[in-house]
């Protein structure tokens, strides 16, 4: 975010974050505002306290998965992967 890589915008309801938790807090740490877009909650909507959130540097995510969400935003920003990767690392 700080390199001005757009994102898909966070969906909220009713003060909610619904879809994009990550993509919130990256912008708060980045001080970069994100878009969002209305939504509704479902039944397996459960509600959490930003207080009780615990940041964890522990990577969940297998290369792979990491290799493939690069290549998606580079897709989405129309830049080179390489451009991705050197903002990464």
């Amino acid at each position: 975010m700080r390199n001005d890589i757009k994102f898909d915008d966070i969906k909220i309801c009713d003060n909610l974050v619904i879809n994009g938790h990550h993509r919130y807090i990256s912008s708060l740490l980045a001080k970069k505002e994100i878009g969002n877009v209305p939504t509704q909650k479902t039944s397996a909507t459960k509600i959490y306290e930003w207080m009780d959130v615990e940041f964890v540097e522990e990577e969940w995510d297998t290369q792979e998965k990491i290799d493939m969400l690069n290549k998606q935003d580079a897709d989405f920003n129309n830049v080179p992967i390489a451009e991705i990767y050197e903002m990464t690392n």
